[in-house]
Formats: structure tokens, sequence, C-alpha cells
């Protein structure tokens, strides 16, 4: 598993997640907000409302899961690909990694700093950052394409 979270291009997270990370990143989900959205997606995809997911039911719930995440990793993309050329640069790739780790320092932080002794050097920082888009750049032009982005999303 990645340990940073590509926020535009790989939307890696299993599309059956529970809880979706809340909009404001500095807050935190309860256990008893997951139980909540757990529930409230079981009680969605129980159809039948026999009080148990069948095969069809989870297939169902998988797959429309799996467009709302395919949905958001494009719309974010296209934020990240400022030229508009249909390719995510590595300059475009840095300019965005840098502006989602300044919206939470504590949280970058607590990511980045590997020796947690309470700052993060360029290796740290770089690090985790290079190695996640090197993993979506299928074909290692150093560049990461729209379709490269959609099969790291989708696993395909």
């Amino acid at each position: 598993m990645l340990k940073f979270p590509l926020f535009a291009l790989a939307f890696l997270a299993s599309g059956a997640a529970l809880a979706q990370a809340p909009a404001d990143p500095s807050q935190q989900n309860t256990r008893a907000e997951v139980q909540k959205v757990a529930d409230s997606r079981f009680a969605e995809g129980d159809v039948n409302n026999d009080g148990f997911l069948s095969r069809e039911e989870l297939q169902n719930m998988t797959a429309k899961a799996t467009q709302n995440v395919v949905a958001q990793m494009e719309q974010q993309f296209t934020a990240m690909d400022t030229d508009k050329n249909g390719q995510v640069s590595l300059a475009e790739f840095k300019a965005a990694a840098t502006a989602r780790v300044s919206s939470n320092p504590e949280a970058a932080l607590q990511r980045f700093d590997a020796n947690k002794d309470g700052k993060v050097s360029a290796a740290e920082f770089r690090t985790p950052v290079l190695a996640t888009f090197d993993q979506v750049d299928a074909n290692k032009d150093g560049i990461v394409t729209q379709d490269e982005a959609r099969k790291a999303a989708t696993g395909r």
C-alpha cells in the first residue's frame, strides 16, 4: 500500500471504502462516524432489505463506488493538468503535491517525517511523492497521462 495518498492520480483506495476523508483535512473521523457511514452504505446496498449483502448487491456497490472514484480522480487530474494537454508533467504534479501538503501541515509532518525528528528533509518529502508518481507512470516517460491515472485508480 502506498504511504502517500495521491490525491489526483491514484485514488487507490478501495471503491468499497467505508468512509472518505473529511472535506476539511484537519478534521478526523470518529469511530462512531465511520460506523454510521458503514451502516448507511450497507442499507443502501441491501436493496432487498434482507439484512445481508448478496454477491450481486456487493457487485453493484463495488461498481458504483468505482465509478465515483474514477469520476473524482478525473476531476482532480483535470485540476492538476494546468496546461490542459491531457498529461500531468512532473512539474504539475509537484505543484499539486505541494499545494495539498500545505493545506494541513501537521498531517504532512506525520506523513513525511520518516525519522520522526519533527522536521521533513527534502529527501523525506521527495521519496514517497516520487515513488507514487513513478508507480503510476506505467511507461516511465516522466509524464502521467490520464489513461495511466485511470488504470492506477481502477487497478487495471
